[in-house]
């Protein structure tokens, strides 16, 4: 998919509400009013973010991934098209996107997937998301099911994962050995809160 290069929706609105550096293995939890913009940025190349949105009265009710996919026939959302509640409803819309490809496949990394790597009590997206949602009152679980901004899942033949070449200027050495997101850095994707929720 071509990424065309635009002006960033972000600089026509004015300056930020509020904005934050989540560092690595780290997460945070904020609420978004309706019409106002988010944008995650990676900052300097092969990041990853995982991100999970719900529905502020709706204890429970947040983006599907698979309800997504479904209803923007695609495996991500392209600008103009949203992302979905596990009931159908809007919940997010993309409007800009610099990266072009993202993951929605994917659980958030867990302590058992670190273990399993010879990694015990590895901080991971997991143990991070049940912490920051416990504030507002969600249950810790064992999986989460996030969208993987900047992640590259290739699919084989087989219709196994493989692990992708790295496409951003910058390839540390990372998990498997390879650099799994893919943009370069600056590249980001901006959405707005849907105005139905």
């Amino acid at each position: 998919m071509a990424v065309e290069s635009m002006p960033p929706v972000l600089d026509s609105l004015g300056e930020p509400r509020a904005e934050a550096r989540v560092g690595p293995a780290d997460a945070r939890a904020y609420e978004l009013a309706t019409g106002e913009y988010v944008q995650i940025e990676d900052l300097q190349g092969c990041q990853v973010s995982d991100f999970l949105a719900f529905h502020r009265g709706r204890s429970g009710v947040g983006l599907s991934t698979t309800v997504t996919r479904a209803l923007v026939d695609g495996l991500y959302p392209v600008p103009g098209q949203c992302f979905y509640d596990g009931e159908g409803n809007a919940l997010l819309e993309l409007v800009e996107d610099t990266v072009g490809r993202h993951d929605t496949f994917g659980i958030a990394c867990n302590r058992e997937t670190y273990e399993a790597l010879g990694y015990p009590d590895h901080v991971n997206c997991t143990d991070n998301f049940n912490r920051e949602l416990a504030a507002f009152g969600y249950a810790p679980r064992r999986f989460w099911e996030p969208v993987n901004f900047f992640y590259n899942t290739k699919i084989g033949p087989d219709g196994r994962w493989l692990p992708p070449k790295p496409r951003s200027r910058r390839a540390p050495s990372t998990w498997r050995g390879t650099c799994w997101p893919w943009p370069n850095p600056g590249r980001s994707a901006t959405f707005s809160r849907h105005a139905s929720t």
